[in-house]
């Protein structure tokens, strides 16, 4: 990792091969840095990840490109680049270890020795919580913590398609009080696969559905919405980028840390009120 062109000397560049959430989660350190040229890495794969494709690379830097901070978004094909973001796994890969392992070893407590000594491994030994943006953030090394008091995405054009957003993905799995969307289903809409929304409305509420026609259309309808739900995923990470009001259904093996404005981890009637009656 160079830096020559941090702080606004020449431009900076930036490489990340992904997920798409781990993109979003990296830009407070761009943006902290000046920002400049971000290539997005469509070749790259690890053991807990396949390449994003060049399909969906495209269109992440469609995305990216509507963001001041960035002068110019494209497809990485091997140029040298002053910060690696892909770095953010040094940190991030050992915590999941750790979480994953955790919980293996919670399970397997409580099948020899009960619930109860379950329930004391897991208060004995907590889980930690993923902190994406920070890890992005010590990796090009950058001093302190991140900002997340700001949004880091910005001036995307709203698509009002509802007043509640809801994305619930296969990966990542959680607890949250779903079935109180069912008196709102008229006011939600969900985005995200096909197959996704038809598991959730057979297992909680009919919703509408749409589907979105790129990553940006899909950043355009939480930009919309005055409430967003859903689980630990892209969506989530658009949703933590525009300060959206949103609950998460975080991950119970490897939760992600959420920033703290306007973000819930529980999903009740009173909640969604506070934020419709607005």
């Amino acid at each position: 990792m160079g830096g020559g062109g941090s702080f606004g000397v020449g431009l900076n560049t930036f490489r990340h091969s992904g997920n798409l959430g781990d993109i979003v989660y990296s830009l407070p350190a761009v943006k902290a840095l000046g920002g400049g040229i971000f290539y997005v890495d469509h070749h790259t794969g690890y053991q807990e990840k396949p390449p994003l494709g060049r399909d969906t690379g495209l269109m992440m830097t469609e995305l990216l490109q509507t963001q001041d901070y960035i002068r110019r978004a494209s497809l990485y094909e091997g140029q040298p680049v002053d910060y690696d973001l892909d770095r953010f796994r040094s940190k991030a890969v050992p915590v999941h270890l750790f979480n994953l392992w955790k919980h293996q070893a919670d399970e397997l407590a409580g099948v020899f020795f009960g619930g109860p000594v379950k329930d004391f491994r897991r208060l004995l030994i907590p889980r930690l919580e993923v902190d994406l943006p920070q890890y992005h953030w010590e990796s090009v090394g950058l001093p302190g913590r991140a900002n997340l008091t700001a949004p880091w995405i910005t001036g995307i054009p709203p698509k009002p398609l509802a007043e509640i957003v809801v994305c619930r993905t296969a990966r990542y799995p959680g607890t949250l009080a779903w079935r109180c969307l069912r008196d709102y289903a008229r006011r939600a809409v969900f985005v995200g696969l096909e197959e996704e929304w038809a598991a959730f409305c057979r297992e909680y509420c009919d919703l509408r559905f749409y589907r979105a026609e790129s990553l940006l259309d899909f950043a355009r309808v939480i930009a919309g919405a005055r409430l967003y739900v859903g689980n630990q995923s892209f969506g989530l990470a658009l949703a933590e980028a525009m300060l959206i009001p949103r609950v998460a259904e975080l991950w119970e093996t490897s939760p992600n840390r959420l920033a703290d404005t306007k973000a819930h981890r529980a999903l009740t009637q009173d909640l969604i009120e506070q934020y419709l009656r607005r």
